[in-house]
Parts: C-alpha cells; structure tokens; sequence
C-alpha cells in the first residue's frame, strides 16, 4: 500500500505547498495529466518531499480527445499509461480517467455533442487494461489504480439497464464491472459540490425533484455514492479527489472549514466506510478553465483554507476504529452532562418570529402562562420576550425584556 498521509486536507494542483507545511499538516495533491502525448514529466517527488501525497489523474487528453480513448484504443492507452507510470517518480495512486459519465469527456465530442459514450461495460474494458499494465511494472504491484469518479447530477449517459441516466447507478455498474473481470479497485474515487457558497449546504439533506428524488442535490452527494458501493469493496479507501462551491466566490464564510468537518464528522461514526481524502478544487487556474474554478486568487478562500488546517482531521482507514477525542473535550461533555441542557426547537413559531425580527437566541425554554382563562406559550431571547396563544401560531407578538 502507498505510504499515506496523517490528514485528510488535499487540493488540486500543485502550489498550495506552504499553507500545508506552514499549519505542520500532511495531506494530498491531485495532478491531472495527458498520457497522449505527455504534458507531464512525471516527477512529483517535490510533493512527497513537502509531507504531501499525490493522486494522480492519467488522461488519454481533453476536450474531443476524450479523457480516454474509442475502444478500439485501449489497448494502446493502457501501454501509454503504464509507460508514463513506469518512468514517474514520487507517485503510487492512479486515478484513470474523469467524469467518464459526462458527454464533455467522450472522445470524440465537439463541446459535449457526439463521441462515442463511455458505458460501464466500455470504461470498465478500459480500467482492467490499465490496471493491468500498471500492476505488471516492476515494483508497482502495490500501486493504487483507481476507477474514474462519476460527474455526480449528470444524467446524460443512459444504456440498458440505466435509462435515466443515474448517476449513482453508473458508478455501481462501473464498479461491478470491475469485479467481474478481475479488476478491483484498489481504491474509490469520488466528486461532490454545493450549487452556492453558502456553508449549511455542505450538511443539508436535499432532495433533488423528480425523478431522482432519492438523490442529494448538495455536498452529500457523496453519501448516495457511498451508500452504492458494492459489498465485496466497502473495505476500499475512499477519496474525495474534487469538491468545490459551484463557483467559487472571494468571501470567507466558512465553506471550507464546514466541509472538512463534515467529513471528519462522517469519519468520526465507526460505522461508516471511511473517507480519507477531501481535495479542493482547484487551486490554479489554467488559461482554458473558468475564472470561478480557482483558488489560489482568492485571498478569503485561502483564509478559510488556513482556518480547516488548524483542526486535526486524521485519516482512518476502513475497519480502524476512530482516533479518540482530546481529553480536554473529553473533560467538557463530562462536565456539560451533568447541566441541565436548554432544548431549542428551531422550528417552532416562537423560534422563527424571534430569528425573523432579530430578537437574538433563546435565554429560557418555552413555558406556558394563563390571561383571562386562555393559555398562552412564551419564551425569552436575547433582546425580548416572545409570546402567543397557544395554538394561533400565526399571531405571535413580542415585548421588550423590562
């Protein structure tokens, strides 16, 4: 197995070398490169000197040449691939090939139109050559060869079997595909976004509309993934290798910190299949990509960035239990369980007219007091008292605590 790091902050791209080494973090880096020919010389030893680890994307190339090949190539990819492998230095992971699900990655497509579609009987043909030919090479049994992450709310490849073009499906099929010719994994390779900067986004459950209704629209999109992953590989490594707010704005809201947490909270349930990567997508922004993919321009992401890599967010390995808490919080639920904790209902009427006219948060729990025989329910917040008859929700008033 590859030597991994203690942490599991990782960006896209090289450069953001020194936000890690300066919080004394280890993490991971993902290098998307062309094996057709090369625009890359392979050397990422600069990364694993700096503690960190590389994930390394092999692509056939971009655009119409697809990020792998037509079938009929694959054979001549898998060579170019393990040939690009063989003469690298300072990477073991392998990821072959992105979003295979996407029209924009077929070969052969003009701006996501035409190509030849990648089922996950084609793309798993093509994993199973790679894998192969990269296993064989000398001192690269041990490689980690990954399959493709899906482009998660992209419904645009359909096939027998999938006729809505589920996304999730796509990734199940690709997988057993895999396991049918031999070709496990290694490890599991995953993408997941928020349609805004917004940070509840990242823990939210919602519900895209029909018909995929039983899918998460936001960052725990990652979970239906997770939740599809066949039995026989639900001891496999999970990395999280791009995540991103759709776009990506110069404000410091805690978008990034909320999302490490949320993995590290995922981590924390020993029953879950662990996740030991979450990549930031990206950090440079190449003359081809959009203006909103970058990072390493936005000084208040970068705040956000250096903020996460204060926590220590370790990497747990399937059936690892997780890392015990700090004795100090350990010492503070101790403490906290023997108070008499405040319930506060977010959702009742009281709570939303006091948010609604920023009355500040609740000082007191409900409590209910009679006027003229009829029953009344209050509360105290910061700035006043809320209160109203008990059932005409619709009415609630308020005054000024005396």
């Amino acid at each position: 197995m590859p030597q991994l790091p203690t942490h599991i902050f990782g960006m896209h791209d090289p450069g953001a070398e020194s936000l890690f080494t300066s919080a004394g973090k280890t993490g991971w880096v993902v290098i998307s490169v062309q094996v057709n020919p090369p625009d890359h010389n392979g050397d990422f030893s600069a990364l694993t000197n700096a503690g960190l680890v590389p994930i390394v994307r092999l692509n056939n190339g971009y655009g119409t040449a697809g990020t792998v090949p037509p079938s009929a190539q694959y054979d001549t990819f898998a060579q170019q691939c393990a040939a690009f492998v063989a003469n690298s230095r300072g990477a073991n992971i392998w990821v072959i090939g992105n979003e295979t699900n996407s029209p924009w990655e077929r070969p052969g497509n003009l701006n996501g139109q035409g190509g030849e579609v990648i089922t996950p009987t084609r793309y798993a043909q093509c994993f199973a050559k790679c894998r192969s030919a990269i296993k064989k090479l000398a001192g690269r049994a041990d490689d980690w060869v990954i399959p493709a992450a899906p482009a998660p709310w992209n419904n645009q490849t359909t096939y027998t079997g999938n006729a809505s073009g589920d996304w999730v499906k796509y990734f199940q099929d690709v997988l057993n595909q895999c396991i049918a010719l031999n070709a496990k994994p290694d490890a599991i390779s995953l993408h997941t976004y928020t349609h805004g900067l917004d940070p509840s986004l990242v823990s939210i459950n919602r519900p895209m509309d029909p018909p995929f209704q039983n899918r998460q629209f936001e960052f725990r999109a990652y979970r239906d993934f997770v939740a599809a992953i066949p039995a026989s590989l639900k001891t496999l490594p999970i990395l999280i290798t791009e995540t991103q707010a759709q776009p990506w704005e110069d404000r410091n809201v805690g978008w990034i910190r909320a999302a490490f947490k949320e993995i590290d909270d995922w981590n924390a349930v020993a029953t879950n299949q662990p996740i030991q990567a979450l990549v930031l997508f990206r950090w440079q922004r190449l003359p081809a990509d959009p203006t909103g993919w970058s990072i390493s321009n936005r000084p208040a992401l970068i705040a956000d960035f250096r903020a996460a890599l204060q926590n220590d967010y370790r990497v747990r390995l399937p059936n690892q239990p997780p890392p015990p808490l700090d004795p100090v919080a350990q010492a503070a639920i101790a403490a906290a369980k023997k108070l008499t904790w405040m319930p506060i209902n977010d959702q009742a009427a009281l709570y939303k007219f006091a948010q609604a006219n920023n009355l500040g948060y609740p000082q007191t729990d409900e409590f209910e007091f009679t006027y003229n025989n009829e029953t009344y329910v209050g509360q105290v917040f910061n700035l006043g008292i809320v209160y109203v008859k008990k059932g005409d929700w619709g009415n609630v008033k308020w005054v000024k605590k005396p």
